[in-house]
């Protein structure tokens, strides 16, 4: 009978090994997300300011069409190389 209770005392304490195990793994998972998204909530709550989104309707509205073109190639190539240095800095 001693030995029944031993052998389930034991296995309970390698399932609370185990569950612990998982859960700082889960732990470092989220606080790396949470890491490298910092910085996006950051820039998004930026653009989510309504002056900020006046001002940069208002410089979308005065500025000509052809720069405009051209701006959006520019951010195009921006995003591209901040992926690239992005995959070899992380």
């Amino acid at each position: 009978m001693m030995t029944r209770l031993e052998e389930i005392t034991a296995r309970k304490e390698q399932l609370l090994a185990a569950s612990d195990a998982e859960r700082n793994e889960i732990i470092r998972v989220f606080y790396r997300y949470q890491a490298r998204t910092f910085f996006a909530t950051k820039v998004t709550s930026f653009f989510k300011n309504p002056l900020v989104l006046a001002a940069l309707g208002f410089f979308a509205w005065k500025l000509p069409w052809r720069r405009a073109y051209r701006l959006g190639g520019w951010a195009w190539r921006g995003w591209r190389l901040l992926r690239t240095i992005r995959r070899f800095a992380l």
